[in-house]
């Protein structure tokens, strides 16, 4: 009896145990729970009418300083209802016509850090009104969202994250899979490398005056950034050094970083006597305490991957930065 018990729990165990490694198959192949992907619940005629449209031209905007065209979220568009691979999505935008005009926000619904928001309207006119006043709503707490779970799921480390704070007296989360390059009195290199190229990490810091001189921030910034990298980031042609791009005027931004200023700033960069280019983002965090500003400069170099992923890993981890 014994005998035909433990065979039972062994039977058990093992069908368990394949269920779970099919579960997690089914979820890994599953195109709606790509990174930065939204799941759009839309009829046909809204989808190729002008509310579709509009969800186009805002969710799927290319994204800036990608000389590639990338966008900024991947449409997953559902015409009826969501199958059980579109409930997996971790973000979902609903759009159906209802007697009043509204946005609804829901959490967690069918599975964990799940966001879905709903947009109601008489009609094809009223939705379309209602997604003008949500989107930008929207599209934050879906980006955001996704960084914080690509902060969760990544491992620290700490040795690294001691030493920026020793050197800093800031807290960032860096993941294991990056290691230290050049250190300066105020400066440090951290690096990742993937496949072909590098995602790299520059940390240093600049006083208020530097940033505010005769309040051309945007100018100031980008003279900063190439001093530096004029000084540390060197190419293997002699006289080579990385420059932000002088024909790609960046985009810049103010924002905040954990209840900090920031200002953000995103560009192509290039090497000086060099052919080598790519994508960067530059975020100067306000330090009021230190009457500073913490930059950290995130720039990819990689021929064959995709820049998008590459930059949204390091502005996760600039986006974790807590001043102490």
């Amino acid at each position: 009896m014994k005998k035909i018990l433990l065979i039972l729990c062994s039977f058990l165990l093992l069908s368990c145990f394949e269920k779970e490694h099919e579960k997690k198959d089914v979820v890994a192949k599953n195109p709606y729970v790509n990174q930065n992907s939204v799941t759009v619940l839309i009829s046909n005629s809204l989808w190729e009418g002008k509310v579709g449209e509009k969800i186009r031209e805002k969710f799927a905007a290319p994204i800036v300083g990608l000389h590639e065209c990338e966008s900024l979220f991947v449409l997953m568009p559902v015409h009826g209802a969501l199958t059980t691979e579109a409930k997996a999505s971790r973000n979902i935008l609903v759009l159906s016509k209802k007697e009043q005009s509204e946005t609804k926000f829901e959490k967690d619904k069918y599975i964990k850090n799940q966001k879905i928001y709903t947009i109601e309207g008489e009609n094809e006119e009223m939705i379309l009104k209602q997604l003008q006043l949500s989107y930008k709503e929207i599209m934050k707490t879906f980006y955001e969202s996704e960084i914080q779970l690509l902060l969760q799921k990544s491992t620290t480390n700490k040795k690294l994250q001691q030493q920026v704070k020793k050197q800093f007296l800031v807290d960032i989360q860096i993941p294991k899979e990056y290691s230290k390059g050049l250190q300066g009195d105020n400066f440090l290199w951290l690096r990742k490398e993937i496949g072909s190229g590098y995602n790299n990490l520059l940390i240093y810091t600049a006083s208020f005056s530097a940033i505010y001189n005769k309040n051309a921030v945007v100018t100031n910034s980008l003279f900063i950034r190439n001093q530096v990298s004029k000084k540390y980031v060197l190419g293997k042609t002699k006289g080579s050094y990385m420059v932000a791009e002088p024909a790609y005027y960046p985009n810049f931004e103010t924002t905040k970083i954990h209840n900090n200023l920031a200002y953000e700033m995103r560009g192509s960069w290039e090497f000086h006597n060099d052919f080598m280019t790519g994508p960067y983002i530059n975020f100067a965090i306000k330090d009021n305490k230190r009457k500073r500003f913490i930059i950290i400069d995130g720039f990819a170099f990689n021929p064959v991957h995709s820049k998008k992923e590459l930059l949204f890993e390091m502005e996760a981890i600039i986006k974790s930065t807590k001043i102490l």
